[in-house]
């Protein structure tokens, strides 16, 4: 059995945000594999990098809208600090009306939503209504903490919101408006709001972060130290082909369909509509994370 360090724990949990508990575990049942290991607590649903939890609001609601025409759609994450909360009506009223105000300006930010006045006669802000809830019949802290807003001139804009509305996700793909365009978006929202295998970082390698792949690159090379450099070269370049699979939206297998990657359920919709296809952007929103 291999040995498991404290370097090799916190080399596990920077790369997925697991607890220190659950990161040497799954070190002691990988046999040190990190690989193998990041894959168990991907399965035990126990870590996932650049995922961060509000201490305050780790609960709320996601809502949203798509216009008729599909062209425009908004989604709005509204925080509490309890369940018992986001059932209020009073709660769910207000989510309601900030996804309306959020289709009907050209806001892009939680800050700037809050600036617009609200809908019920009294000339106040969100920012004051949203307070005056807090101070007084809700009595717990909320506040907008996810907003996206598309808006498409070639292409279509569509989501998904998950039954409990815990969790959603927009997207605008576009190219074409053609009913099987929504069809694909739709599919493509189902699977980013699934996070399965991993809730994805960027649209494309190009989008990802340059720090997040160089602490990638760093990490696949610490791990095997004392290799040839050739060797090394080639060994983190493959553990980087892999991250990217994982964690690159049109890279990752399709959750319905793992013998389909994304790109391919783009590329087959472009075939079928007769014109090129493009992801342009996606929102994904949880209760819960900042």
């Amino acid at each position: 059995m291999a040995e498991i360090n404290a370097k090799d724990v916190m080399t596990l949990r920077a790369r997925t945000n697991a607890g220190m508990m659950d990161a040497k575990k799954a070190l002691v049942e990988a046999n040190g594999d990190m690989d193998a290991a990041s894959e168990l607590l991907r399965k035990w649903g126990a870590g996932r990098a650049e995922s961060k939890t509000s201490n305050e609001m780790k609960e709320g609601l996601v809502g949203g809208k798509i216009s008729e025409d599909g062209k425009l759609g908004v989604m709005v994450r509204l925080g509490c600090q309890t369940d018992f909360v986001a059932r209020n009506e009073a709660f769910q009223k207000l989510l309601h009306d900030l996804v309306e105000l959020a289709f009907t300006h050209e806001v892009s930010t939680p800050a700037e939503l809050n600036t617009i006045q609200y809908p019920d006669g009294s000339g106040r802000s969100v920012e004051a209504v949203i307070k005056e809830l807090v101070g007084g019949s809700i009595k717990e802290n909320m506040a907008v903490t996810g907003l996206a807003r598309y808006k498409s001139a070639n292409g279509l804009v569509g989501k998904y919101v998950h039954h409990n509305a815990k969790v959603g996700t927009l997207v605008q793909v576009d190219g074409s408006s053609d009913d099987a365009v929504r069809v694909l978006i739709g599919e493509i929202a189902m699977h980013v709001t699934a996070g399965m295998p991993f809730v994805p970082l960027a649209i494309n390698r190009e989008a990802v972060d340059v720090a997040v792949v160089q602490r990638e690159k760093e990490l696949a090379a610490e791990s095997i130290k004392g290799k040839p450099a050739n060797i090394v070269e080639k060994i983190v370049a493959g553990k980087l082909d892999k991250f990217f699979a994982d964690n690159v939206l049109l890279e990752q297998p399709f959750v319905k369909d793992e013998s389909k990657r994304i790109r391919d359920l783009v590329a087959e919709t472009g075939k079928a509509v007769a014109a090129p296809l493009s992801v342009i952007a996606f929102a994904r929103f949880k209760v819960g994370e900042v």
